[in-house]
């Protein structure tokens, strides 16, 4: 291959990745025929604050013969599509799942102060009156498909006749990934951040089912929406999605290359006084003492029509801006950050823009933000995740099921295998509906879909969060005598530290009641330094960590097992935790199952409490 070849091939791979990247601030409007319910669609558009007090979409000052226009467009250039028909699913067990699974970290249910989960993304409370229930299913099982993909050279959806005519049956996937018709990389997914909980289609249904009856009032209680079908109004709907910039938040049909319409805001901070239009208010904003950049944000963004107040004006003259739903915290959170988006009076290196692993922990905060990782993780010492905040989750038995910390994952995770667990955190090719690591859990590492470049962002980030050098080399551990594998045995199923009561054992049975990871992922996955500063002092990495403390105590320079010691021990010069540490790293499934059938062969938990006291009174 040519030096060309080889940078074309690169420059392929990085568009794909790119593809991969892009995400909207708001749903597909492409794919309304086949996801929501037609009359439905009007009452939104009027007023989305109405129907649902938490959205993140502005409300637009819309005309009658506006909104008509705009909901027949999109209804009209909707996707018609047939997706396949689901049975109903069991709704009791859908609402367990929706519980248990994670959802509620980045989705609410309820209203006001009743709501419980996340607001991150959608509140689910009606989400009943609104959604198709095939399409809620495949949504559910893989937010990431798309009906159709997107040809950027065509500027088109494709259909299965693209596909038929080349003799080619109509899929698109990674192992698919071009246009028939041209050769050109296709959008192979929808461009949402949700991601894949590697739901089964009976886990899907059964979800939908239970969201299904999230209702405050029947879908036939809408009035009837079937102007949404008049050709006519369709060319009219064009002209006002252009004109209100739709398309900057969602992909919409006719409009894929459309830009964005708001004013830059890159400089707001410094843009002249006289520069923005205080209208007819500007003599009460001097008397009332807020004729000045902060007082022309905080009322743009409180109301950004009160500009237009007094004046009278065709409807393509009226600000176009719409009313955010804002809290008075978050207008108060942006009009400070657009005050400080001044444009620079001092040379460029005097800027922060660091080169070292701090810009590796400025981008990776970037993502660990965009995805809602701490939803589920806490990613801050005193900052819980949402998970943690759920009345499910505050037992000793509810702790035990949340999602590991974040906090130090860089000190102990392999960052390769870092890279291929956030490429599949099932850890299986076709085993996919479980968690790779914990399978106790309830909770589900999703899988994100990252492309190639935010991975590699993810891990560096973990990694400079952690101060670890990098590149990472793994250090070489002296292989075990057939002496100190026998020794290292007595100690992992000793009844003051038996390892394999708490870790997973790949036993269906055993593992049911697991609160710890398997031993057998510990050489691909642990870094050998970190772990063996875990099992000296776990409490001082993860405050309130089940993991017993006191296990060992220096002796003569050395570690040594803080209970009582077999006899073999004696004479061993060599330090207990090191031992324990390059046992793991060589542990092996036969050797694991050997280890477990001695453990069975231990008394039950009175006398490992028993050892356990004889630890902490050392």
């Amino acid at each position: 291959m040519s030096r060309l070849d080889a940078e074309r091939e690169q420059l392929k791979m990085r568009v794909a990745s790119l593809m991969q990247e892009e995400k909207r601030t708001g749903p597909n409007l492409k794919e309304v025929r086949v996801k929501l319910r037609r009359d439905w669609i009007p009452v939104w558009l009027k007023n989305p604050h109405e129907w649902r007090p938490t959205t993140k979409m502005p409300r637009f000052r819309l005309q009658d013969d506006q909104l008509r226009a705009l909901a027949a467009y999109l209804w009209q250039t909707g996707l018609q599509a047939r997706l396949p028909a689901q049975p109903r699913g069991d709704a009791a067990r859908g609402k367990e799942l929706f519980e248990t699974r994670g959802c509620l970290a980045c989705h609410a249910l309820g209203e006001g102060e009743n709501a419980v989960g996340g607001t991150f993304a959608a509140n689910l409370s009606r989400v009943g009156e609104k959604a198709n229930y095939d399409f809620l299913v495949r949504w559910i099982h893989n937010p990431r498909e798309r009906t159709r993909p997107y040809c950027p050279k065509e500027k088109r959806d494709l259909a299965p006749d693209d596909y038929a005519r080349r003799g080619l049956p109509f899929v698109f996937d990674a192992d698919h990934p071009t246009c028939p018709n041209d050769g050109e990389l296709l959008q192979l997914q929808s461009g949402t951040v949700m991601p894949s909980l590697r739901l089964t289609w009976e886990d899907a249904r059964d979800i939908a089912s239970y969201l299904m009856t999230q209702q405050k009032q029947a879908p036939a209680a809408y009035a009837k929406a079937d102007w949404m079908e008049d050709p006519k109004l369709k060319d009219q709907g064009r002209f006002w999605i252009r004109h209100y910039g739709c398309a900057g938040c969602h992909e919409i049909a006719g409009f894929e290359e459309e830009g964005r319409i708001g004013t830059e805001l890159t400089f707001e901070g410094s843009k002249p006084i006289d520069r923005l239009d205080f209208a007819l208010l500007t003599h009460d904003a001097k008397r009332e003492d807020w004729y000045d950049h902060k007082g022309f944000l905080e009322h743009k963004l409180a109301n950004p029509a009160v500009f237009d107040e007094g004046k009278i004006k065709e409807p393509l003259e009226r600000l176009r801006m719409p009313t955010p739903n804002l809290v008075e915290a978050d207008r108060h959170a942006l009009v400070s950050f657009l005050l400080g988006s001044t444009e620079p009076a001092f040379p460029k290196d005097y800027f922060y823009r660091p080169a070292d692993r701090r810009r590796d922990i400025q981008e990776g905060w970037w993502l660990v933000t965009r995805y809602n990782c701490m939803g589920c993780h806490q990613a801050r010492i005193g900052q819980p995740s949402v998970l943690m905040t759920l009345p499910r989750y505050q037992t000793p038995e509810g702790k035990d099921q949340l999602p590991p910390l974040l906090i130090g994952a860089g000190a102990r995770l392999n960052p390769d295998w870092l890279v291929h667990f956030l490429e599949n955190p099932a850890l299986s090719p076709t085993d996919l509906n479980r968690n790779g690591v914990r399978p106790y859990l309830r909770a589900r590492m999703p899988t994100f879909s990252f492309s190639v470049g935010e991975i590699q962002k993810l891990v560096r980030f973990f990694e400079a969060l952690s101060a670890q050098a990098q590149p990472y080399i793994p250090p070489k551990l002296a292989p075990l005598t057939d002496r100190e594998r026998t020794l290292a045995r007595q100690l992992f199923t000793h009844p003051a530290a038996p390892c394999l009561k708490c870790h997973a054992t790949g036993d269906p049975g055993h593992d049911r009641t697991a609160t710890a990871p398997n031993f057998l992922l510990a050489k691909e996955r642990l870094k050998p330094g970190w772990t063996q500063r875990w099992i000296l002092d776990p409490a001082s990495i993860a405050p309130g960590t089940a993991m017993p403390s006191g296990l060992f105590r220096r002796e003569a320079g050395r570690w040594v097992f803080s209970g009582p010691q077999p006899e073999s021990f004696r004479g061993y010069p060599g330090d207990h935790s090191e031992l324990l540490v390059r046992y793991m790293f060589e542990l092996t499934p036969d050797e694991q199952r050997r280890l477990t059938g001695r453990l069975a062969s231990f008394p039950a938990s009175r006398d490992t409490a028993q050892a356990l006291n004889l630890i902490e009174s050392h």
